[in-house]
């Protein structure tokens, strides 16, 4: 990546509007903030209202659904890294459970005054090869690599993981995509 996409926060609960509330909770960003909302299916075949979502958890942004979690956060972070804006909520809905991700610019980081717990280090839709090339390393030093098939709760449970067991690089796969994050 050319520049840096970080995650500020990550939260999870039943309601996708909830899940928004709560991943703003533990920052000192407003929700009024973000510029857009990408919702990403996760094993869900009905496409909810999304701008009700959005006007539930406080936020004045457009919306998109996307295919996919995992997917999601690759659209946010390609918006982002293209300058076409610092802030973005990224949304898995579930079945049962839905989970936000706070996605911040390197330039909201400093404005705000921000302290993100990870780095989108390398995403890639062609395989894991890819994404460890783009970010220069191998697959010894991913310490650890989850399955994707729930795209933004898996980052969220990846994102847990590297914080507790204090390591520094994770990977998410699904399929043929990819992504790195680096704890910070």
């Amino acid at each position: 990546m050319d520049r840096d996409v970080f995650i500020l926060s990550a939260a999870t609960a039943a309601e996708p509007a909830d899940a928004i509330r709560q991943a703003f909770e533990n920052t000192d960003l407003k929700p009024s903030r973000v510029q857009d909302a990408v919702f990403g299916l996760e094993n869900s075949t009905s496409i909810p209202n999304v701008e009700h979502i959005v006007d539930a958890a406080g936020l004045v942004c457009p919306a998109v659904v996307v295919s996919s979690g995992l997917r999601a956060v690759f659209f946010a972070g390609q918006s982002i890294l293209s300058d076409d804006l610092d802030i973005a909520v990224v949304i898995g809905l579930g079945e049962n459970t839905s989970t936000a991700l706070l996605l911040v610019s390197p330039d909201a980081v400093g404005r705000y005054n921000l302290l993100p717990r990870a780095r989108l280090a390398a995403r890639s839709l062609s395989g894991t090869d890819s994404a460890l090339r783009s970010a220069g390393l191998v697959t010894g030093d991913i310490a650890i690599i989850k399955p994707g098939d729930n795209g933004v709760l898996s980052i969220k449970e990846l994102l847990e993981e590297l914080e507790q067991r204090q390591v520094q690089w994770g990977m998410v796969s699904a399929g043929d995509s990819a992504l790195l994050l680096e704890r910070i």
